[in-house]
């Protein structure tokens, strides 16, 4: 688990939980547990160490290490590189962990096991769902990562194949092959586009690929949870992160031995933040081009002779674009939707089919409502990383303590103006069409509001009482949330050495 100035105490609750997950598999001797440092602060440099110390305290039976980099050189993939070099030789696998990750003893040691059974394949992804949300945000986010995650890794997984990806955590890697292909290069230039890899683990995963290894998908993975930004702006932050690290990869993509389905990986990664600028672009375009139609002379002549502008429809044309789109969004929703209500169990862990369906209802509305916003946001990293403004990793706060409403307005008061600049000019010049433009509007003009609200626990907490993005670890439970809900809470943690209830068993939920 590599930290880089994390909350200590959530960092070692976690270490509990998974510790004493494994034991109850038998699994805590096969395993050692090494907490990689690279945090700068010196208070929590000798939080992590205290808390070392008392987790070796609490587990006698564990192998557990600490080491601490004076030199944070190359974040995250340089500390996982520093521990290669130093002890990777020792051992046949490591899984990955973030900060904020969860994975149960189960899910490890059946991990190891498909690794063994497989010795052509030096990875496997175990797609994390989110759990412990508290704002009205990151309750949204983890409902959709739960209702959508299944069909979505089906799928994905499916398409893959052996051409999986590595998405950073939760996920097992042979050791050898990783050693001996994934050095990262350092891409020439300056930062943003130059220096080192920030987004390294597509990169990592191409490296094994061009290899010769398989990567493979677990889509049937249950025990594999991290959290999620607690508010809006700490989501976006994290984005612009990302945005530079996977605008770093369009350099890469045609690298000398890649294969064809690492490169798709590559662009996607590329494009999942460069489409923000093109749809931008587009509806702008879309938006000038109507006013010119709409005011062109309606007759023109060639010498003496008049020339009529007949009026060309393209209602048609945009209906079935918008249409189009709109099947792209909702249509996996609700198909993900169908398969939850068919099973019972799984609409119980929903809290009931209104239940989820009020959800999916309320969550598909606050995604169109924040799409727009995401747009403007990553058109202007795009713009930022373009002109050479560089940003360095850091630390992700996970707590949900509230965003206070000055906060809200400096970050989203653009998207506001920018949206009621831009209505006021449509209801100008393209009245008729003022109500088309509506759906991306709203979201931007709304933007300080939805952003202030939905990164409060307090309307996440009146959310969970009315039932409202309820998730299975809050209806039916899961021993390993439940175990470091209970640690960082010591009221309700039970004594040292004390067995630890489980409501369900932690393969209970597969079905969900």
């Amino acid at each position: 688990m590599p930290v880089y100035n994390e909350d200590s105490t959530a960092v070692f609750a976690r270490l509990q939980a998974i510790v004493e997950s494994l034991r109850r598999h038998g699994g805590t001797a096969q395993f050692d547990f090494f907490v990689l440092s690279d945090s700068t602060d010196a208070t929590c440099r000798a939080a992590e160490e205290l808390g070392r110390l008392d987790l070796q305290q609490r587990n006698p039976d564990a192998r557990i290490y600490y080491r601490h980099r004076d030199l944070n050189t190359g974040h995250k993939s340089g500390n996982i590189a520093d521990f290669c070099k130093d002890w990777g030789a020792l051992y046949d696998y490591m899984v990955v962990l973030d900060a904020d990750s969860l994975m149960t003893g189960a899910t490890l040691m059946r991990l190891v096991s498909l690794m063994d059974t497989n010795p052509r394949t030096a990875l496997i992804q175990a797609p994390p769902k989110l759990v412990g949300g508290e704002t009205l945000f990151a309750r949204s986010q983890q409902f959709a990562s739960w209702l959508y995650g299944r069909l979505y890794t089906a799928a994905l997984a499916k398409l893959q194949g052996l051409d999986g990806n590595y998405w950073g955590h939760n996920a097992i890697i042979r050791m050898k092959p990783f050693m001996d292909n994934c050095g990262l290069p350092i891409l020439s230039g300056r930062p943003p586009l130059g220096g080192e890899i920030m987004s390294h683990d597509f990169v990592e995963a191409a490296l094994l690929r061009r290899a010769g290894w398989d990567l493979w998908l677990l889509s049937d993975a249950d025990g594999s949870y991290e959290a999620s930004p607690p508010t809006l702006i700490e989501h976006l932050k994290r984005d612009r992160r990302w945005c530079q690290g996977n605008l770093q990869h369009v350099r890469l993509l045609f690298a000398q031995g890649l294969r064809l389905p690492s490169r798709i990986h590559l662009g996607f990664g590329a494009m999942s933040y460069l489409a923000s600028p093109l749809w931008l672009l587009s509806i702008v375009l879309f938006t000038v081009r109507a006013v010119e139609m709409q005011y062109a002379a309606p007759v023109s002549y060639i010498g003496r002779y008049p020339i009529l502008a007949w009026p060309i429809s393209h209602t048609v044309a945009f209906v079935s674009l918008v249409a189009t789109a709109m099947a792209m969004l909702y249509l996996p929703k609700l198909l993900a939707a169908i398969v939850l209500l068919r099973d019972r169990r799984a609409r119980l862990a929903f809290g009931g089919a209104r239940r989820l369906l009020a959800g999916a209802l309320v969550e598909s509305v606050l995604s169109t409502l924040l799409a727009p916003v995401f747009m403007l946001s990553h058109s202007w990293f795009v713009l930022n990383i373009l002109i050479g403004h560089n940003i360095r990793w850091a630390s992700q706060p996970r707590g949900g303590d509230g965003l206070a409403l000055s906060r809200a307005i400096s970050h989203f008061a653009p998207h506001t103006f920018i949206a009621i600049g831009a209505g006021i000019l449509i209801w100008r010049w393209l009245p008729a069409e003022f109500y088309w433009y509506l759906p991306l509007l709203v979201g931007p003009a709304l933007a300080v509001l939805i952003a202030w609200t939905t990164g409060k626990p307090a309307w996440g907490e009146a959310a969970r009482r009315h039932g409202l993005f309820l998730v299975p670890n809050e209806t039916v439970g899961l021993p390993i949330v439940d175990r470091f809900n209970a640690l960082q809470s010591p009221s309700r943690a039970p004594p040292l050495g004390a067995p630890t209830s489980i409501r369900k068993s932690e393969a209970s939920l597969s079905g969900v």
